[in-house]
Order: structure tokens, then sequence, then C-alpha cells
């Protein structure tokens, strides 16, 4: 039988049109965002073989009983279309050139073209119009595969909310208009469940055909997610699959009828796979920051293809290659779907709040990833969203939870990982981001009994009073002499150099008072420890140049003497305990990560459950 796998997409929102090559290259044309349709003149020409709208053919195939492959394309005009195939090695991008064909219709029309048996990584077409009234008006991509091989599958949406309340309504109402108000067999078998952990929704906001919200404590990300995969699993229909989705994103449906759509067809094979969405910068919407993550052995998180602007054919064709998945790699869960038996195998996401969340949940699945280019989601990026409590408290406390508990990344040395942490911030003088970091050790340091009892939201509002307050730069001294660049210039130090940061942590243990130098050195305000630029200097603008806000972080020796002696009493215990406290971990594994802890969690009655 015939089956439809993807639609040819138009860039019809308003940030699309930043990143306009993602779906069309070529001659901008006319574009009627409000109709969907494409207007060209005679010359003008199009290619379609973009992130968006080349079919992934090798990897249909690879992954579904996708068989024989037909475009269909409406338009009304004269055109030429140059029916193509595309792949590469390491460095030579191969183009394939299938047939090149004139069409006329005086009327909207549908004409389709079978592409002859290839393995080409995507295929595609490009289209020059021969006359002046040439208006595209949309197409689609379908196969040919044995209907007894289709599978039924009933898709959940999970997203999970806390005061992002124009996010959620703008993608709730587009889901609504695209896809359950189709009434098409999609429509019939895809539910979405919103979980708002900020209870500032209404139902009348939200609530629809397939489409529920759940008022739920404010438990993080972690906890938004295991709700939402109980609700998925215990609605009627049960879900065969739960698609995991951050709240604060731009979505295109047609990301998610593909997903459904690989679902459907997929082979057996692959039936414990996640599929991995990508993560696009919302603020550089052509850039692609990870659709496959990598924890180093050092702790830190990476993307495994590294940042790809996807606006040329050879990078979305390096995006679509198979990687060789390394070890510890995971899927986010910007966007993240999971088959069901695999929650019911592996249990629920550990009670962490937020961070590590999906990294410790991948981990423990020992998850086989699947990506494709369309399906994933704009995000806004990390550097821009930063804050010490969300990333060097929760990093650090949870990453060590994970280990202990489900005996993910054991060959991190969590405590080596902490301590460079702690040691850098101190030597910037970025002295509450430390203490962020000692009191990450402490709390891990508690025990099981801890995460299973705080009230995670007290403690992250408790904790966020200790994020930098970056003002504007034209507030603060030295701030109108910022560049951009200073941010990020970061030459090496000498050995000797190097010798004195370390043993005086930038002269707060001893140092000579003659050799300080005490005007002020901007620095990035995020990650990065920039030695060079701090060495022997007593006050440091900290900046993140991307809204051009900072702060001054000043040489304070008292404070670094309390931190270091807090530190020093944690590390001991550790020592002394470190076995103990990752075996009580480790012996409330199966219960925190079960459905009744949750339940209790949650406040949920099973009585009430249908």
């Amino acid at each position: 039988m015939k089956y439809q796998i993807q639609s040819l997409v138009l860039p019809t929102n308003e940030r699309h049109q930043s990143c306009r090559k993602l779906f069309y290259r070529g001659d901008h044309g006319i574009l009627d965002r409000e109709n969907k349709k494409l207007s060209l003149g005679y010359g003008q020409h199009c290619d379609f073989v973009t992130y968006f709208n080349a079919c992934s053919y090798q990897k249909w195939k690879r992954y579904t009983y996708a068989g024989e492959l037909t475009l269909h394309l409406e338009f009304q005009g004269k055109i030429e279309l140059e029916f193509l195939g595309y792949h590469k090695d390491t460095l030579t991008t191969y183009r394939q050139e299938f047939e090149i064909k004139e069409y006329s219709n005086q009327k909207k029309k549908e004409i389709t073209y079978t592409f002859p048996a290839n393995d080409e990584q995507m295929v595609g077409f490009e289209l020059t119009a021969l006359s002046d009234d040439v208006v595209i008006y949309g197409g689609y991509y379908e196969v040919d595969v044995p209907e007894e091989k289709i599978n039924n599958i009933t898709l959940c949406l999970a997203t999970t909310t806390c005061n992002k309340e124009e996010f959620i309504k703008r993608n709730v109402k587009l889901i609504k208009d695209e896809i359950i108000s189709t009434k098409d067999e999609m429509s019939q078998n895809f539910y979405m469940h919103v979980i708002d952990n900020g209870r500032t929704l209404s139902k009348q906001d939200i609530d629809g055909e397939h489409i529920t919200l759940h008022p739920n404590p404010n438990v993080g990300g972690s906890g938004g997610f295991a709700r939402g995969m109980i609700e998925s699993l215990h609605q009627d229909p049960k879900a065969t699959h739960v698609l995991l989705m951050d709240d604060d994103v731009l979505v295109i449906p047609e990301s998610l009828r593909r997903t459904y759509n690989l679902l459907r067809l997929q082979r057996p094979e692959y039936k414990d796979y996640f599929i991995s969405g990508a993560m696009l910068y919302y603020e550089k919407p052509d850039t692609q920051h990870e659709d496959i993550g990598v924890v180093r052995n050092d702790g830190i998180f990476e993307a495994l293809k590294g940042v790809i602007k996807l606006d040329t054919i050879d990078s979305v064709l390096d995006n679509e290659r198979n990687y060789t998945i390394r070890h510890n790699s995971y899927a986010a869960w910007w966007y993240c779907c999971i088959p069901a038996h695999m929650i019911e195998k592996n249990g629920l996401p550990l009670p962490i709040f937020i961070r590590c969340d999906d990294i410790e949940y991948s981990l423990r699945c020992d998850a086989k990833l699947i990506t494709m280019n369309s399906i994933g989601v704009w995000h806004m990026g990390f550097i821009a969203k930063y804050n010490a409590t969300t990333d060097k408290y929760q990093h650090c406390r949870n990453l060590f939870i994970a280990q202990s508990t489900t005996d993910v990344v054991p060959e991190i040395d969590n405590f080596a990982f902490i301590s460079s942490y702690f040691r850098g911030e101190l030597k910037r003088f970025n002295y509450n981001t430390a203490e962020l970091i000692v009191m990450a050790f402490e709390d891990y340091l508690k025990g099981p009994d801890f995460i299973k009892t705080v009230n995670g939201e007290k403690l992250f509002q408790e904790h966020f009073e200790l994020n930098d307050q970056l003002k504007p730069l034209s507030e603060i001294e030295g701030g109108d002499n910022f560049k951009p660049k200073d941010c990020f210039f970061n030459p090496p130090l000498s050995p000797v150099e190097r010798l004195i940061m370390g043993v005086t942590y930038n002269g707060q243990r001893f140092f000579p008072k003659r050799l300080e130098k005490n005007d002020l050195v901007p620095i990035g305000f995020d990650w990065g420890l920039q030695p060079k630029r701090i060495f022997r200097h007593n006050r440091l603008l900290a900046i993140n140049p991307y809204n051009e806000t900072g702060i001054i972080r000043e040489k304070d020796r008292t404070r670094f003497h309390q931190l270091m002696k807090r530190f020093k009493k944690a590390k001991k215990y550790y020592k002394n305990n470190h076995e103990e406290i990752k075996q009580a971990y480790h012996d409330e594994k199966d219960n925190m990560i079960s459905e009744g802890f949750w339940f209790d969690y949650l406040g949920l009655s099973k009585k009430n459950k249908k």
C-alpha cells in the first residue's frame, strides 16, 4: 500500500524567515504565509533538497519498511523539475541527477514522480519557473509498504511547563489546529498531556479533544515528565510511545508527523530505540546545537556532532549521516520519543528536579538513538539561559546521584569533577557559585533521604539568590569599554604563571601586594576560566556578551578561606564514608524510579486513575 511519510514545508512562521534556507534555497519568490503557497516568476530557481524538505531516504529504508519512493507536487504554471539524490563521504559530496523533466499546468494540479531504486542519503528536487505564473501549493513523499507491516501506534506528547504560558498556549493551539483538528489517521492516535508545574493555567486554556491539562506540584522537569509518563501509560488507550518535549520551544507540526510515521513503519529490530530530536537555537534558527549528546570522561556534556549550521547541502548531509555512537550518549528531553515498554522495563525518572534527569535516563536504559533531519525543535541556547543554580549546583549534585543510584558513567571521577569546578570558580572570585558547588557536594553526602523529601522548588528558589545579578554594562564602571572578543580571548599561561595560579589560587592564599593588579579586566561570565586574563588581577568584570550585561567580582580572601574550609570538611567526610553513601543510593534505586514512589511523591491517588 501507499503511505505518506513527509510533506513539503514552507517557512510560514515569522521566525522561519531568518532561516529560510532550511526550507528552500535560491530565489525567495513571493511567499503567501497565510495560505501556504509560493509564487515564482520566470527564471526563478528554488532548491528543496534542504533540512526540512529533502527526503531522508536512506534512514527511512534503514529504520522502516519504506519501499519505492514517489514525490507528489501540486502547482500551476510551467516548470522544470530536476530530481536528485545526494550522499557524502568524509570529504566529498556526490550529486546524482535522476531525471530532468518539464511540466505545464494551466490550473492547480498535482504531478507525481517515482524515484528509481537508489542508496542515496537524501533525495529531493530543484525547481525552475519557466513562466511568470508559477505557484507551488505543496507536496509530499509517499512510499510503498506492505500493509501487514504497519504498526498500531498511540503517541502521547508530554510537555512540562512552569510559568511559560506564552510558549505552551501557542504550542497547544498549533497542535490543535495542525494535528488534532485534521481528523486524519494520526489525529485519532495522538494525545497531549500538559503538566503544569507552575499551576498557572486553566483547563479553558488547554483542554480539548485528546489534550489534557494536569496541575502538578513544582517538582521540576524530572517530576513533570514522570507525571507525563504516568498519565500516558494510564490513559485509555494506553500509549505505545511517549514523546517528551520542553515547553519553551518552537515546534513544526510536521516534525511530530514524521516522528509518528517513523513509528508506524518501524522495523521490529528498532522497537527499543529512542527518537532523539534536535535542538536548533531559537536565537540562531539555522544552527543546530545538538541531536545526540555525550557525557565526557571529565563529566562535561557535549554535542556528539558539534554545532552545525544547516543552511548548505554539505552540512545537512553531515548531520544526516550515521555517526558512530560513542559511549555515554544520550537523548535530551527537549524532544525525545521513548517506547512505552522501555519505561515499563526501566522505570520512571529519578526525583532530581532538573538537570541530568534525561542523561541518566538514557544511560540507564542503554538507549539506542534514531535521529533524522527535520525532527526537533527550536530552543533558547544554553549560554543565554545560563545560571549557576542549574548549571553548577544541579549538574554537580545530580551527576553524583545518578552515578551512585543507577551505576551510570562509572568511569567519571565525580569528586575530581566537582573539585575542578570549585577551584575554577574560586580563582575567578565567583564565590557564590563556588558556594553552590560546595552545597551540591554536601547535599549529595546527605544520602537518598534528602532528595526523596526535600522541597525542590523551595531549594531552587533559595539557591537562585546566589546567582549572579547582572546589570546593563552602561550602569557598571568600565562597562563602556567592553568588546565581545574580551569574553572569549584566552591565551595560555606560561609554566611559571600556571604554577603560581594553582598554588596561590590567583593570589588568594598568599601573594605580594606589589605584584597585584587593580585595573578592571573583562571576562566571560559563564563557563570558561580564562586564566591568562584573570592572573594577578584583583577585580574582574564578568560579562554576558549576548545581552551586554555584567557584574564586578572582587578578590575576597576571607570568603575564600571560609569556602576552602567548608569544602575540605565535606571532602574529609566523603573520603571516610563514600562507599556507604553510594550503597545507600543504590539500595533506594528501585524505589525512587517506581510508580508507587512517584504516586506518593506527586500526591496522586491510584484509586482515581482510570
